[in-house]
Formats: C-alpha cells, structure tokens, sequence
C-alpha cells in the first residue's frame, strides 16, 4: 500500500525513511492486516503534520503532548486518544529498538489520556425518521444499517458484498472475531441494491477514495453519520449513539434482553456465544419481523 509520507514531509528528510522502514515491517514482515495499516498510517501521518517533525531523534516529550492537546481540540474522546497514542507507542518502541537515539524522549511519562464512562444517549425511531429524510443515499443507509442492526462502528465500516446473503441476512464480524447475523428490512435491502449498482461495489460497502479495495477510514463515515444528524438538528450525535437506540427500540416492543444481547453481539464472548447458540434460525429470523411489523404499524 502507498504510506502517502510525502503529503505530510519532505521525501528528503530523516522522518521519512524512519517511519517508511516502521511501516514496511509493519505490513511485510509482521503482516498487519490492511485495516490496521491504514488506522496507523492515518494516526502516524497526522503525527508528523501536526508536530512538524523532521527528525525522531530530536522528539520530546512536549511535542506528544502538543499532539494530545491537538486531538482533544479536535473533538476526540479519551478512548479514541488512546486508541491513536497506542499505534505511536509501538512505532516509536520499534525506533529505539533499530537504535535510534532520542535522548528527550521518556515514552514510561507519557500517560493514557482520560476516558470518560461510556454515555447512553439513545434516539427514537421518529427522531431517525427526521434524520433520513435529508440524507443521502450513503448517509442514510450507514444511520439505517447501524439503527437496525445495532452495529458498531467498526463493523459497519468493515461490510462486505459478500456479507449479504439472498434471504435478507446480513452477516457482522463482531469483536474477537464473532460472526453474528441481522435481518434487513425490504427498504434497506433495495436502497442498498442500488447503492452497489450505481457504484460499482465489488468487495467494500464503503470503498476508499484513496485505496479502492479497502474500506472508507472509520473517522470518515463517523463524520458522514455526524453531518446527517446535524442538518437535522442534533448537534451531539456520536454512531454508537444508534446502537443504544437499537437496543431501547427492541425493549420497547417488549424483546426479551436475551434476545437483545443476541443482537447485539454483547457482554464477553463466552456470554455472547450462549446467546447465540439457542438463538439461531427462527428464533433470530422472529426478533427482526417483530421488530419490522412493529415499524409499519407504528408508522401507519
């Protein structure tokens, strides 16, 4: 893959073979998947445009700091900071593995920025109504996606043509690398049919502009959903924000929480994989008619 180094410094500079080497390993030697190439590219490029670095070895302390502060201005939560200040800890543990020296650098004072319990905003099914009806056809289909199927970001960013399956199933690689499966409503089913029609999609839902064989970056179709809730008036909206409302929607219409955890792919694995087990075929196929011929009755 193309690291793109030099949109963000000079082809010439000592950063640039530095952290070229860093990725190479990354990618031909360690085997790191495309997804997580692309986060580390994205978050060790942005480093180095922020910080203006030329050079690793004369990094301090105060220039992550800097980048930190940069981060929070950007809106970005605690976990999030942290997801991204991990991907520079590794690469700069590596730099001074292949002995390059940086004397004002102690990467042990480099805290983890603070994370703030998870909040549990959630919206009704006529407040996403309100949001549909000025998206387009990408934002309303990732909002839709997400709302029905109770996915997490991460797993919307990362479906597949192939994911689709004939009989309206839609198949969801969860965290630690569970498969759980959704039921799409007729409309999500034909607005997606001509989503992959008049794009061309042959393996991403959401291709790159940039790397066409792989997926849009995660912040990117967080700001699409964010754009779509803020015409229609919600200023504080955040993905996993549909996740939550997927969950209140089911326990409205009177869903058994076991059921709703099967949805959801929740809780640990081991309580995830008893969910599912007694919760396949019609069991799963019942929660999303009820779901769906709850919807038309509620919008009639």
């Amino acid at each position: 893959m193309s690291y793109h180094l030099e949109q963000v410094t000079s082809k010439h500079s000592r950063i640039y073979r530095q952290v070229e080497n860093y990725y190479i390993y990354c990618e031909q030697i360690r085997g790191m998947s495309p997804t997580t190439m692309i986060s580390k590219v994205y978050t060790i490029n942005q480093f180095i445009a922020v910080t203006r670095i030329t050079d690793l070895r004369k990094l301090s302390n105060r220039q992550i700091y800097d980048w930190i502060n940069y981060q929070f201005s950007r809106g970005n939560t605690g976990r999030t900071i942290n997801d991204r200040l991990a991907h520079l800890r590794a690469m700069l543990h590596w730099q001074q593995n292949m002995n390059v020296v940086m004397p004002h650098l102690q990467l042990g004072l480099i805290t983890k920025a603070k994370e703030v319990p998870p909040r549990q905003v959630c919206f009704s099914r006529q407040e996403i109504q309100s949001v549909l009806a000025t998206a387009d056809i990408q934002e309303w289909l990732l909002i839709k996606l997400a709302f029905d199927c109770g996915l997490r970001i991460s797993e919307l960013c990362k479906l597949q043509l192939n994911h689709l399956h004939d009989d309206g199933r839609i198949s969801i690689l969860g965290k630690g690398s569970k498969r759980r499966y959704a039921y799409l409503s007729p409309e999500v089913q034909y607005k997606l049919q001509v989503w992959i029609a008049d794009h061309c999609i042959n393996k991403y839902l959401w291709p790159s502009p940039i790397y066409p064989d792989q997926p849009l970056a995660t912040c990117t179709i967080r700001q699409k959903m964010r754009d779509a809730f803020s015409r229609a008036g919600f200023k504080d909206f955040r993905p996993h924000d549909l996740r939550h409302s997927y969950a209140t929607d089911l326990k409205k219409i009177g869903i058994p929480t076991r059921k709703i955890q099967a949805g959801l792919g929740h809780a640990s694995e081991a309580t995830t994989e008893r969910y599912l087990s007694d919760l396949i075929g019609w069991d799963l196929y019942e929660l999303y008619q009820q779901k769906y011929n709850y919807s038309s009755v509620s919008e009639c």
